[in-house]
């Protein structure tokens, strides 16, 4: 009697356990392809001008930034980058002068960035990101504020920028994520020499925003 209730119990616990060795852990796997969108607050950054022979120290700004992936593997995308702002900015010029700005003026100018990157991100829930980038910086259309006119440089330069940020994300699902991040990126503008030097421009981008997997 004895012999046949340990045996019985015996078959009861085997039974799940069998069942559990026998399944297997499932995971979603991360969508093809990712869009984004992001709203970036610009630290100010310095630089000299070669054409011009002047400096621009340009103010906070804001950046909308959209953003396409291709996913590699679990948790890696490549991607592209389009970022956008306009800038307030000290204009000062020592070579090329207008009869708006003959030395120093107020005046607003575009700054863009194309770049691409790759990211390492997560799932659904808290997970921590990591991307690099590569790509150019544009500086155009430089306005006197006050005037409305245009200044120099006219033409729009494109200069290689490179840079590194991590953050803080979370997913609501497989394909649904918000982050917090912070990007670094170094812009190697043609610098004038003859100036007060600065160092290699250094963008520094505080950017909040989602993404949604197709």
């Amino acid at each position: 009697m004895k012999r046949s209730i340990v045996g019985a119990i015996l078959v009861c616990v085997a039974l799940p356990l069998s069942a559990q060795i026998g399944r297997r852990s499932t995971f979603s796997p991360d969508p093809p392809y990712w869009v984004g969108l992001s709203y970036g607050y610009v630290d100010g950054v310095g630089l000299t001008d070669r054409d011009t022979r002047g400096s621009w120290q340009f103010s906070y700004a804001s950046q909308i930034r959209a953003t396409i992936e291709r996913t590699l593997q679990r948790g890696v995308t490549l991607g592209a980058a389009a970022g956008f702002s306009t800038a307030n900015l000290v204009y000062r010029s020592d070579g090329l002068t207008t009869p708006d700005c003959t030395v120093s003026c107020q005046a607003s100018a575009d700054v863009t960035q194309y770049v691409a990157f790759i990211r390492r991100s997560g799932g659904p829930g808290f997970y921590s990101l990591f991307d690099l980038e590569a790509g150019i910086t544009r500086f155009s259309n430089f306005h006197d504020r006050a005037s409305g006119n245009a200044l120099p440089p006219t033409h729009v330069s494109n200069d290689v920028t490179f840079g590194f940020g991590g953050g803080l994300g979370y997913g609501f699902s497989p394909t649904t994520s918000v982050y917090v991040s912070q990007q670094f990126d170094i812009v190697l503008h043609p610098q004038e020499e003859d100036l007060t030097p600065f160092s290699a421009p250094r963008i520094l981008t505080l950017r909040a925003g989602f993404r949604v997997g197709f």
